[in-house]
């Protein structure tokens, strides 16, 4: 059946234009012609063309009952993905993940990109593939940036840079993951004031942990002084904690004990406003770090995380963080009990979803605590193993405080 043709036969008819006022100079009265009577498909770019040439949008005219179901099908698969990011049981995870894919999957042919809904189902339907096979290319991602560009979708636009940049700092190439958040800033400029503004703050933070992944601080500290700026203006605290965390981290990295400070009591004032369980486990990873490095309180480390695990009953969940084990086995070591340090640290990983340097120091700093406490308990062997392993991990990385507590370490067991 030639439905597409007919009706944009009778559309523009009912507009009362000819076939040469409709093909402008896109297109041949011949191409048009053809189309009209079912014997030429025009391609998505010409179909657009005509859609505005008839001031319709492109889903009226191939409107079949197809896009009525994507839509639905667009909701539901949005449903799983929200529901996706709650899931910490990585089985579960990937049935779920599966399961979109399968639903995706038999309506792909249908799928033509022409509006916000095809785009994103064909956008997920890659992203959970590319979850499942890691080594799928990013090449056809970057055609979803033309696409929401095309039809105005400007901050969909500006998250799938966020995706690219993500796929980059995961191989741990910074200067590649900054130079396509550049890419991006200079893209969305004409669109800035029509796009969501937590998706600008969102720019604003991956572009101030990337200047500060590749030590610029001064770059850095231009992009985090900006999202607060916005956010202040705007009045919104989306990642103010997130903020404010970087800024705390970044401050102990560099010895800065006065902002330190400044930073730690932000963050209370934040968890106690904001009142969200997340942010109150973002505060005490804050707290936990600044007892064992700022006030050397170790005896009340053990305190602090069973007080809040009372207090977060509903969210145990959020503990199972690495970081307890590291904080915990440090403050052990500090004590001078190092064998309950070594039996905390046995399970003590570095999580796959770390990939900023200075968050990896910290944490390479751990396996040099977990190597001095072997040491000292007369295991040279695992003391060793450790201590090069957090050696050659921060090799090339900046100066910090995590660094220079490594190389100490090094020197300590190896001379």
């Amino acid at each position: 059946m030639n439905i597409l043709g007919e009706r944009i036969k009778k559309l523009r008819k009912q507009k009362k234009l000819t076939q040469t006022e409709v093909v402008g100079e896109r297109l041949t009265k011949g191409m048009l012609s053809l189309i009209e009577n079912g014997k030429a498909q025009p391609s998505m770019e010409s179909l657009r063309f005509i859609a505005n040439q008839l001031n319709v949008d492109v889903d009226f005219l191939i409107d079949d009952g197809t896009l009525t179901m994507l839509r639905n099908l667009y909701t539901t698969i949005e449903e799983d993905v929200e529901r996706r990011k709650l899931i910490r049981d990585p089985e579960e995870l990937q049935s779920l993940t599966i399961k979109i894919i399968e639903k995706i999957e038999p309506y792909l042919s249908e799928i033509q990109g022409t509006n916000y809904e095809q785009i994103r189902l064909r956008e997920v339907y890659f992203l959970m593939n590319r979850t499942i096979n890691k080594a799928k290319s990013l090449d056809e991602y970057w055609k979803f940036i033309d696409q929401y560009e095309e039809i105005h979708a400007y901050s969909q636009m500006l998250r799938c840079y966020f995706y690219l940049c993500q796929a980059a700092i995961e191989q741990r190439n910074y200067n590649e993951t900054l130079a396509i958040l550049k890419q991006g800033e200079k893209r969305i400029e004409p669109y800035e004031l029509m796009m969501d503004p937590m998706v600008i703050l969102d720019l604003y933070y991956n572009l101030t942990i990337s200047y500060s992944a590749v030590d610029n601080t001064r770059m850095s500290d231009h992009y985090l002084q900006k999202a607060l700026n916005m956010a202040k203006k705007k009045q919104i605290f989306y990642r103010m904690d997130r903020f404010y965390h970087l800024l705390f981290i970044q401050s102990i990295a560099n010895e800065d004990i006065n902002k330190c400070k400044e930073y730690i009591e932000k963050l209370m004032l934040l968890s106690e406003f904001a009142d969200d369980p997340a942010i109150s486990v973002r505060y005490l990873y804050s707290k936990l770090h600044y007892m064992n490095i700022v006030e050397k309180k170790y005896a009340q480390i053990v305190m602090e995380i069973d007080h809040y695990k009372t207090k977060l009953q509903d969210y145990l969940f959020l503990f199972k963080n690495p970081i307890f084990i590291g904080e915990e086995m440090y403050a052990e070591f500090k004590l001078q009990n190092y064998s309950k340090a070594l039996q905390i640290g046995t399970a003590l990983t570095i999580p796959d979803y770390l990939h900023h340097p200075i968050d990896l120091a910290k944490y390479y700093q751990f396996f040099a605590v977990r190597a001095l406490a072997s040491y000292y308990e007369k295991d040279e062997v695992a003391a060793k193993r450790d201590i090069i392993f957090a050696k050659n991990g921060v090799e090339d990385f900046p100066e910090t405080i995590y660094k220079k507590f490594i190389y100490k370490a090094f020197n300590e067991i190896f001379i």
